[in-house]
């Protein structure tokens, strides 16, 4: 369907703004419906990203110690570490996994959070930057507790 340009009191120059701004509008809002049809699955691509599992996120305060030292996840699980840093001990300054070379800041009473990749079954050890306090990430395989 075809639209009219809009006219405005008749002013010659009104008119060709207002049908480049009306023209603009239609084509955003054509823009906007056609992403939502395929964010609602019309897309084989962005539906098999849109059923993903939701994203599992496991607090660890940072004190003396990490709480907890020891996280267990599944195989393929997606996960986010949020890390809270309850203390000024310049040992805890950052969290290191180093097998995953992953290396963070943690500022004082300030979340920092990490996503972690897709893992496959092991051990990840985390510790802090001087090598003092130590974590471990436990990934198990499908089937396995």
């Amino acid at each position: 369907m075809r639209s009219a340009p809009l006219r405005l009191l008749g002013q010659r120059g009104t008119e060709t703004i207002m049908s480049k701004r009306h023209k603009l509008y239609l084509a955003a809002i054509t823009a906007l419906s056609l992403a939502g049809s395929a964010l609602s699955g019309s897309s084989p691509a962005l539906a098999q990203s849109h059923e993903q599992k939701p994203v599992r996120e496991i607090e660890v305060i940072v004190e003396g110690t990490y709480k907890p030292n020891r996280i267990e996840i599944h195989e393929g699980e997606r996960v986010r570490l949020k890390f809270v840093r309850k203390e000024y001990n310049p040992c805890t300054r950052e969290v290191v996994f180093p097998k995953l070379n992953i290396r963070r800041e943690l500022p004082p009473n300030e979340p920092v959070v990490i996503e972690l990749p897709a893992l496959a079954p092991g051990e990840y050890e985390f510790k802090c930057g001087m090598n003092m306090i130590r974590g471990t990430l436990v990934v198990t395989a499908h089937g396995h507790h």
